[in-house]
């Protein structure tokens, strides 16, 4: 499992999904009051298999983009480059 500080209040995660999953899950978290991790962002369809690192390129209000380091197996582009609009998701 992977996990890396975004800022203060915000993580990303990387775990591995069932048997028959096509790859990894990431995972955005939110520290609330210290103590209290909630989930704020989850995708389990990228199918990219043995993430080593996430390189935090923006993380704003309004959007995210990651480059994601995998082992490059199925055919995917390494580092895979990853956006996300913020639809009230943070």
């Amino acid at each position: 499992m992977y996990q890396q500080k975004i800022d203060e209040t915000n993580k990303i995660s990387v775990s591995t999904n069932g048997f028959l999953a096509c790859g990894e899950i990431i995972n955005i978290t939110q520290t609330r009051f210290g103590i209290f991790d909630k989930e704020v962002f989850h995708s389990d369809n990228l199918c990219l298999i043995g993430i080593n690192k996430i390189e935090i390129i923006k993380f704003d209000d309004k959007h995210a983009e990651f480059l994601i380091y995998h082992n490059g197996l199925n055919d995917s582009e390494n580092p895979y480059k990853y956006d996300l609009e913020r639809k009230n998701v943070w």
